[in-house]
């Protein structure tokens, strides 16, 4: 990370060889301009029913941002 304290509530973090893994296919799908960024964006294609992944920072601040995304991935599967 770049110095910035990890907020404690955030809880899994990945490991140091996930966390190569994810940043790969965040890449990629940054390639293939598939990567939309930011808060509304995930919220809407998470109620589209269109986002397979999402990846979340440890970092966010306020945390509550995401705290929607739990539910509503409950409820979608």
């Amino acid at each position: 990370m770049t110095g910035e304290a990890v907020n404690p509530k955030a809880y899994p973090l990945a490991d140091a060889q996930l966390t190569i893994t994810i940043l790969d296919l965040v890449q990629q799908a940054a390639n293939y301009k598939q990567l939309k960024k930011g808060a509304n964006e995930a919220t809407k294609t998470l109620n589209r029913g269109i986002s397979e992944f999402i990846v979340m920072a440890a970092i966010l601040s306020p945390l509550r941002f995401f705290s929607i995304f739990p539910c509503s991935l409950k409820i979608r599967t």
